[in-house]
């Protein structure tokens, strides 16, 4: 599939990583829709020059806000050849915390579901939707879903290594459904990327600390997910597979 004209479905793209992809494939000649939730970066997307990016707020965590807001997406006439699932949040929260005292030392059960639903149920209300459309529609099509190398499990973060390493299950399982009717499914799994949320959450200290973790001996870069990106949306075999981006880090 050619990016330049093909039209991209793309969930969180108002910020970091997401508002990267958006910018490059909108410059690669794609036609891009973003479902975002805060609306005043849905206003910086529509304007982005050009004209190619267009935006609607939506929580993509809520079954019900999905659907109202996909009906619109189709109803406007635009049936997406490529969505991009990159709406999620990262979280750390070990399962026990020694150092705390009584209830509060085991991992909070609503951050558990705030977890859950903003970064694997989404990805399957959205997914759902866009796939019966593109089924109806009789569109080949590509689902890309934003993973982490956390889903091979990483201390510390219970809730987003189990979300992600479903996000990965999803993505293989969706492949041998569908992959007869020309549906192709695949899942980028970065290691860490040097973005702004990433420094600002964490030290120099720690920074220089991970870098040493990693064979490049460098935090990744926001272009290298681009490229992972273009990569899966061009090769039309590619499928079922999660393709990780992490400088050899293993974790």
């Amino acid at each position: 599939m050619n990016i330049a004209g093909a039209k991209v479905l793309l969930t969180g793209g108002g910020r970091g990583i997401g508002r990267f992809l958006v910018e490059r494939l909108a410059a690669e000649s794609a036609e891009v829709f973003v479902l975002e939730r805060d609306e005043a970066l849905c206003a910086e997307l529509r304007a982005i020059e050009g004209g190619k990016v267009n935006a609607l707020s939506c929580d993509v965590s809520s079954a019900d806000a999905v659907d109202a807001a996909l009906k619109q997406v189709f109803d406007a006439g635009f049936d997406p050849d490529v969505l991009v699932n990159n709406a999620g949040i990262i979280h750390s929260e070990p399962l026990v915390n020694m150092l705390a005292r009584g209830v509060d030392r085991v991992h909070s059960r609503e951050n558990w579901r705030r977890v859950m639903a903003i970064d694997l149920d989404s990805v399957f209300f959205v997914t759902g939707r866009v796939v019966d459309q593109m089924l109806a529609k009789r569109r080949k099509g590509v689902v890309i879903s934003i993973s982490s190398i956390a889903a091979n499990g990483n201390p510390g973060q219970t809730a987003y290594s189990a979300a992600k390493a479903g996000v990965n299950a999803m993505t293989q399982t969706w492949a041998k459904e569908l992959g007869a009717m020309g549906l192709r499914f695949a899942a980028i799994a970065p290691g860490f990327i040097d973005t702004p949320s990433t420094r600002e959450a964490l030290s120099e200290a720690v920074l220089t600390r991970l870098q040493q973790q990693v064979p490049l001996r460098r935090l990744g870069n926001m272009d290298s997910i681009y490229l992972a990106v273009r990569h899966i949306i061009e090769n039309d075999y590619l499928t079922g597979t999660v393709l990780e981006v992490d400088g050899g880090l293993v974790i």
